[in-house]
């Protein structure tokens, strides 16, 4: 006999559910930006019932479901990104939205720790490597050309060299060493999320 790897439910309340993308960076900012143990640990929360993850599905014909995961559905599965889960197999041409039930993410992961990673571009780890926060130039005029993928190609080779997913900070400093500007804040924080 298979296991059963979810239950539907009734349509759900949405402010009682935060997205996995929103998860994700909440666990992401509470382990100061370490991408493997935020892929580890908010699977293992998963995986032993700390989380409950659920899932929106709508089919190709506009009908849509509402699923509660049991923990056996996220063992394939992989987080890799805020934005990405991989590993399960659904139908074609249905799109899937992965949510996580805010009472329990809450508990284990206060909203503030997401809070001040999104408000406080100057929060430092706590840890004896911290480095002091730059001066932060006022933003200018944009260049005349399309910084948002020139930050998404550094992005990328960062990655691809092995580095931790970059700071906004880090990525408004590497703004102002490549073409003596940078964007507002809010607006690095959202590209970065984006990704």
């Amino acid at each position: 006999m298979t296991q059963k790897l979810w239950r539907t439910a009734k349509r759900w309340v949405p402010h009682e559910w935060a997205t996995m993308n929103e998860a994700w960076l909440r666990v992401y900012a509470t382990l100061f930006e370490n991408i493997e143990l935020t892929q580890r640990d908010l699977k293992a929360h998963l995986l032993a019932k700390q989380l409950v993850g659920a899932a929106r599905v709508i089919a190709p014909d506009g009908s849509e479901r509402f699923i509660i995961f049991e923990p056996a559905f996220w063992e394939p599965v992989e987080l890799t990104f805020a934005w990405l889960v991989s590993g399960y197999e659904k139908q074609k041409g249905e799109r899937w939205y992965f949510f996580v039930r805010r009472r329990e993410l809450d508990r284990l992961y206060a909203v503030t720790a997401a809070s001040e990673q999104a408000t406080a571009p100057a929060a430092q780890p706590a840890h004896d490597d911290a480095q002091p926060t730059p001066q932060r130039r006022k933003p200018g005029p944009p260049p005349n050309y399309d910084w948002q993928t020139h930050v998404m190609r550094e992005v990328i080779k960062r990655l691809r060299a092995g580095e931790k997913f970059p700071t906004a900070p880090a990525m408004l400093q590497w703004c102002e060493d490549e073409w003596d500007w940078q964007p507002d804040i809010r607006q690095m924080q959202r590209l970065l999320r984006d990704l």
